[in-house]
């Protein structure tokens, strides 16, 4: 989960590398020699988004994060209680050995018998393993298909030059706060994603009658 933010501020790299590349071909609606301005003034040619408060906003990001922890969760919880049966016959099988109640041949069986279920529980554990990773990889092509879609909407009337995203780690290490466009990005995503939420939810009504 932590590296979600990482994922998405080199997501904002590529869709600002697309939208610069955009801004100098002549797709834009200004001349090259003209910059807008934010309602305060300021330029806003090179803008930035802070990443974190991005996510922690959006909605889309929120929702899925949940299923995946709850998913995660549940997964714990069956691992757990498969190991603790698998601790249970080993501990069994220990006691009877001890206790001289099976044949040496029979305590052969049971070590293997426990060998496989060990080996069991390890494939189980690297299959749940794997099917969180595909999760979170699609939670990722999610956000990553929404952010960039509309950065590029956004930026077809604001036509800013550069949106640099913003978080630990990244190069951005001091900036005007008045360049932050965080929370009309974050309020245009959301409305924008709650609108096509709405629609696919219509769509799926209408589907059903």
């Amino acid at each position: 989960m932590k590296n979600i933010s990482l994922y998405l501020n080199i997501v904002l790299i590529i869709a600002v590398t697309l939208l610069y590349i955009d801004r100098f071909t002549g797709n834009g609606t200004k001349n090259e020699h003209e910059s807008s301005e934010l309602s305060n003034g300021v330029s806003d040619e090179v803008v930035y988004i802070n990443i974190d408060s991005l996510l922690n906003g959006f909605d889309l990001y929120n929702e899925l994060k949940t299923e995946l922890i709850q998913e995660q969760q549940n997964a714990d919880a069956n691992l757990n209680s498969k190991s603790k049966v698998y601790q249970r016959k080993a501990m069994e099988f220990q006691q009877k050995v001890e206790k001289r109640l099976v044949t040496s041949s029979q305590a052969e069986q049971m070590q293997q018998q426990l060998l496989n279920e060990q080996q069991s529980l390890m494939q189980y554990k690297e299959q749940l393993q794997m099917q969180l990773l595909e999760k979170e990889q699609n939670m990722n092509k999610q956000i990553f298909e929404h952010v960039t879609d509309y950065l590029k909407k956004y930026n077809k009337s604001k036509q800013h030059k550069i949106i640099l995203g913003n978080t630990m780690g990244t190069n951005v290490l001091e900036a005007d706060a008045k360049l932050d466009i965080t929370s009309i990005i974050l309020k245009g995503i959301n409305e924008d994603y709650r609108k096509s939420k709405t629609s696919a939810s219509e769509k799926k009504t209408e589907e059903t009658k």
